[in-house]
């Protein structure tokens, strides 16, 4: 019980005097300790309040009422609410706090944009170009450097090959194999069978593979889980696919970004790649029966079907500046560089899942997928269903990535396996 006594009285007293010209208390309370302590601040008292004060009569004080059990109020003397700042100070801590993730965030706008879609035959000869309109955001890095995003729709289709595929892939792709290459060529296009129809949720892919200037932002900030080079790329410059990516290296790259963003950001899966690649298309390659150095930068020396031999540029070159994309308004599917996906490999589909989702279980886990083909690459390995094997340590310069957003997905945790679209643990 806390007693009133006449010494109380005086201070409150003197307490009430100083709000009545205007003092602000601001109450400090230690934690640690449990202490309140009362600290005056000046503050000038609006003019009206003043006047209205000592025009007003004075008025006899009611009696304080003794508290009730052990609550130390002193209340019927208490100035208006709004003349007392009350500021709540907790105890230090000995440790910083972790930083938390972010929280997932809404999407950007979407935006409108246009496009060239081409078809060649199979002799390597122009047979359309027409103009396609896709849907996109703009993810901004900071430093003036943006990633497109592009709205893929949802929808099935059917991935690998069948075995007619592979006797006619087997002949178009062997015309440009030496003898010594022939002999194996069979057992990697097994690798694409048994074929199955897969239906996908609709996402968001980058609309261009990673540059170098994407990159050198995102490994500019703090780890997640490994350290980053920020300069990585055997082929200078920052509008060129950023490449000598090992996936443990593009893992994190998209963990980085998820905690920039808010937003779910990681490899796309195997299904989701083939998917986005094909864009509606049925052919080898997404352009049509064949591809010719002038819409796609690989090996030209090495064509593909009817098609004549070509230029080989021998590097990289500025992503989508040979100004045509597929149908869902991709650029650079085929060739440049070899792209990571989020599956462990399997050495064929037996067992895939049907719905997109990553494949990991009874995988080779050292080793992941590759696809797309690259710049030194024959046109047979560009083909919208070639699937390559390397273990996820591999870094070289004709291997770089691209990454998705699930649509409405939450940012709980970082980690791709744990995070992404995961058929098993």
């Amino acid at each position: 019980m806390l007693g009133i006594t006449n010494k109380t009285k005086y201070e409150l007293g003197f307490w009430q005097k100083l709000v009545a010209v205007g003092t602000v208390f601001t109450v400090v309370v230690s934690l640690s300790v449990a202490q309140v302590v009362i600290v005056p601040t000046r503050l000038g008292s609006p003019r009206s309040t003043t006047k209205a004060k000592s025009k007003s009569k004075k008025k006899k004080q009611a009696p304080i009422a003794q508290p009730a059990q052990q609550t130390a109020e002193l209340a019927p003397i208490a100035p208006p609410a709004s003349t007392l700042s009350f500021a709540i100070t907790p105890p230090p801590l000995g440790k910083a706090e972790p930083e938390s993730p972010a929280k997932s965030k809404a999407l950007p706008e979407l935006l409108g944009y246009e496009f060239d879609v081409v078809h060649i035959d199979e002799r390597g000869r122009l047979g359309e170009r027409r103009k396609e309109r896709a849907r996109f955001y703009i993810e901004d890095e900071g430093g003036g450097v943006k990633l497109e995003m592009v709205e893929l729709p949802a929808g099935s289709f059917v991935m690998g090959s069948n075995q007619n595929d592979l006797e006619m892939i087997g002949t178009d792709y062997a015309r440009s194999l030496g003898k010594d290459a022939k002999p194996t060529l069979q057992t990697r296009l097994l690798s694409e069978t048994p074929q199955r129809t897969v239906k996908l949720p609709g996402f968001y892919m980058s609309k261009y593979e990673v540059t170098q200037a994407q990159w050198r932002v995102v490994a500019g900030l703090p780890k997640v889980n490994q350290e980053l080079m920020s300069d990585p790329s055997a082929f200078k410059g920052g509008n060129r696919p950023v490449e000598q990516i090992s996936w443990e290296d593009a893992v994190e790259f998209c963990d980085r970004l998820s905690r920039l963003t808010g937003r779910r950001y990681r490899l796309p899966t195997e299904a989701e790649w083939e998917y986005a690649c094909r864009a509606g298309t049925t052919w080898p390659f997404s352009l049509g029966g064949t591809i010719e150095s002038d819409w796609v930068n690989y090996n030209g020396r090495l064509p593909y079907a009817f098609a004549a031999r070509d230029a080989y540029r021998q590097q990289t070159i500025v992503v989508g500046s040979l100004g045509v994309a597929n149908a869902f308004g991709l650029y650079d599917m085929h060739g440049n560089v070899w792209e990571w996906c989020l599956d462990a490999w399997h050495e064929n589909y037996s067992g895939a899942p049907s719905d997109g989702s990553s494949w990991q279980a009874d995988g080779e886990k050292v080793s992941r997928v590759l696809r797309g083909g690259a710049w030194d690459s024959p046109a047979g390995e560009c083909r919208s269903s070639e699937r390559k094997q390397a273990t996820s340590l591999l870094r070289l310069n004709n291997v770089g990535f691209r990454v998705v957003a699930e649509i409405e997905a939450p940012l709980h945790e970082f980690g791709q396996i744990k995070g992404g679209r995961s058929a098993s643990p």
